[in-house]
């Protein structure tokens, strides 16, 4: 049986619910832009080991963007996107290099409350951004999602005014984050985490993910510009509210 080639014993119904929840995020990241991700961590930390949870999580979610990325390869901002990893490789670097000194609850409260914030602002012109600016952007993103992981929706806050479609505006997000989560997946693995005795697993949450992408691109395709921006802000609304909530939990 397929479950006896998986660590940790899962259960057919944990399996299943990691499917479903990897088929429904990945609907949901290609329909709206951004979202999904907290959707797959949120159901991987129900049944996975705590120790696996970051690492398993960007692997799958590289895998699931680069797919999307690959779908969206006409319809992304190269020059936002070349950018943005410049500096990523930077946020990397700053992130294993320095430690801490804020609590994971401080981090999460202040990126909720930054995402809201930011939302309500009026629509940042990224084009008329320098280059230096978009790279900070990247740098910033890049060192917090090493250890909060929620850089979606900042991106999908500064996309909305810069890109001419939604099309661009997922394109761009999923090129972004795929390649920040494969960086990010890439860094454990140097670190010690082990992911061959998760690879059936892996393996198999990235095809639903690729058919929740297939699910999610016709309902992009059914949308329009106007309804997309107002389903967008009330998922990155979302988003920066449960922020806030886990870190009061965690205080």
């Amino acid at each position: 049986m397929i479950l006896e080639f998986l660590p940790n014993s899962l259960s057919l119904i944990e399996l299943f619910l990691l499917v479903l929840c990897c088929f429904i995020g990945a609907a949901i990241s290609t329909s709206v832009g951004t979202g999904g991700g907290l959707v797959v961590i949120g159901a991987m930390s129900l049944f996975l080991p705590l120790t696996a949870l970051l690492s398993l999580h960007a692997v799958v979610q590289a895998g699931s963007g680069f797919i999307r990325a690959f779908m969206f390869r006409n319809s992304f901002i190269r020059r936002f996107f070349l950018l943005f990893i410049l500096g990523t490789l930077f946020g990397y670097f700053f992130a294993t290099q320095f430690l801490i000194t804020l609590s994971e609850a401080h981090l999460k409260l202040i990126l909720g409350f930054g995402i809201i914030v930011l939302s309500f602002l009026p629509k940042v012109k990224i084009g008329k951004m320098s280059d230096s600016k978009i790279i900070l952007i990247g740098v910033i993103t890049g060192f917090l999602t090493m250890f909060v992981g929620v850089m979606g929706p900042i991106l999908g806050i500064f996309l909305a005014s810069l890109a001419k479609g939604r099309h661009e505006i997922v394109g761009t997000i999923a090129w972004c984050i795929s390649f920040q989560n494969f960086g990010k997946a890439v860094i454990f693995g140097g670190i010690g985490f082990d992911y061959t005795p998760w690879m059936l697993l892996i393996i198999i949450l990235i095809v639903f993910s690729y058919l929740g992408t297939l699910f999610g691109k016709k309902l992009l395709d059914k949308s329009n510009n106007e309804l997309f921006q107002k389903i967008l802000k009330i998922v990155i609304l979302t988003l920066g509210s449960k922020l806030i909530i886990e870190a009061i939990i965690l205080m």
